[in-house]
């Protein structure tokens, strides 16, 4: 097997983990409420794999709600020396309220998902729609939405991304609202280009003799053909979209503590490389790493597939 399909199927299995993370978090997370929020403050600032036992409390079985949503339990936890029940291993280690970290970074996968989902979903929506219109009717239209892009690619993305979370609070909804317009330009674009291309085509001047509808040509035959494109660029726009999440979470302007995605993790964690627990701030950062490289190596991967299939 070769480095690159090597490559592939690692990134592969480790976005199936993520994804699988997203979709039942409380399933693999120690900490099983919301948020994985229980505070032990005698147990903060623990390094990776530390251990605490504590004393024995009626558990609530999650079920499979709680393997999606939590359990809704903030009980006060006392230490205990007896090493034979109701023990935690602290595998990336506590923050400074005691929390898992652990725990915290399984389900800030699912929030820093979620919004890279939505936001990819509505650049591809707007970028299509926009795209298809300026390519397939031309004349001043093509030339009004080609500036529209221009302006948006003048802006600096994490300004533009600004501007709109103040003007629609912090919300999941804001996020990726703000994400997903910095990044529909380039969706725009490529649609854009494509379909200049396609629309010359003979079985495209065939449907338009036969009287077609415009919109039946572009969304039956035109967007068809180049949706290998579009899932290249998927791939690639995930990644961003994942980046820009983290970015604007570091910042303190992504979703707001007690929710945990990857970004506002490390926000919080940062700081601590300077007393020399690196380890805090070491685990968010690599997820936050790994989960771009894995869409990179995807991206990279399909697009070569792609070209060797026009090839042949």
């Amino acid at each position: 097997m070769s480095l690159k399909t090597s490559l592939f199927f690692s990134s592969a299995l480790f976005l199936l983990f993520c994804c699988i993370s997203a979709a039942v978090p409380y399933a693999l997370s120690t900490d099983k409420t919301e948020y994985a929020n229980t505070q032990i403050p005698d147990c903060s600032l623990k390094p990776p794999f530390s251990r605490a036992c504590f004393v024995p409390e009626e558990f609530q079985k999650p079920g499979l709600r709680g393997w999606i949503l939590g359990v809704q339990k903030f009980t006060k936890k006392e230490l205990s020396e007896d090493t034979k029940t109701n023990c935690w291993t602290y595998y990336f280690g506590t923050d400074r309220l005691g929390r898992d970290l652990y725990s915290r970074v399984i389900i800030g996968i699912r929030y820093t998902i979620v919004i890279a989902l939505f936001s990819v979903l509505i650049s591809f929506v707007l970028g299509i729609v926009l795209g298809s219109i300026a390519a397939y009717f031309g004349s001043w239209i093509d030339q009004m939405i080609h500036f529209i892009i221009s302006i948006v690619w003048s802006l600096p993305t994490i300004l533009l991304a600004l501007a709109i979370i103040f003007s629609f609070g912090r919300s999941m909804g804001s996020i990726c609202l703000a994400i997903g317009l910095t990044l529909w330009g380039d969706v725009a674009r490529l649609v854009r280009s494509q379909i200049m291309s396609i629309k010359e085509l003979n079985y495209v001047k065939s449907c338009q003799a036969m009287g077609y509808l415009d919109w039946r040509i572009i969304i039956r035959h035109i967007l068809p053909n180049i949706l290998n494109s579009l899932l290249v660029l998927a791939s690639s726009q995930f990644a961003l979209a994942i980046l820009l999440e983290s970015g604007l979470s570091f910042l303190g302007l992504g979703l707001q503590p007690p929710i945990p995605t990857l970004g506002n993790i490390l926000q919080e964690q940062y700081v601590y490389i300077y007393t020399g627990q690196v380890s805090l701030a070491l685990f968010p950062a690599l997820f936050v790493v790994l989960l771009i490289l894995a869409f990179q190596i995807q991206t990279n991967y399909w697009r070569d597939a792609n070209e060797l299939r026009n090839i042949s």
